[in-house]
């Protein structure tokens, strides 16, 4: 009896210091994929036949290698994170999970940024 109220007295305080673990739950395989299609989509809007956010993607190495173009550069930074969250998530194909990504200019090859475990950022540019 004492173990049975253990496991329920467990089980609840699970349920409420971890309730993202029910609701990560929530989505089904149709939803992600209909979010997926839709990054897909608008990631082929502004690629390299559309506003030129972003021209490649190397994906042979780990983490991938993302080449931005000029409208990315020009963006400002709230779209420059946005963007670089988006096509993390369409690269790891679920609207919740996140890809590594190192971001490279398109004209001169070189690293400027990065998307991982400690978010969004740039670096500063030398003048």
């Amino acid at each position: 009896m004492r173990m049975l109220r253990k496991i329920q007295i467990a089980f609840l305080a699970s349920a409420v210091f971890f309730p993202g673990l029910a609701a990560a739950q929530a989505l089904s395989f149709k939803d992600i994929d209909a979010r997926v299609s839709e990054y897909r989509k608008w990631l082929d809007q502004v690629g390299n036949n559309g506003s030129r956010l972003w021209i490649r993607l190397d994906s042979s190495k780990r983490p991938h290698r993302l080449y931005v173009g000029e409208a990315f550069l020009n963006a400002d930074p709230v779209e420059k994170e946005q963007f670089v969250e988006i096509f993390s998530r369409f690269l790891a194909g679920h609207p919740e999970k996140n890809m590594l990504i190192d971001i490279y200019d398109a004209s001169t090859s070189k690293m400027i940024g990065e998307y991982g475990f400690g978010g969004f950022k740039l670096f500063p540019t030398p003048r």
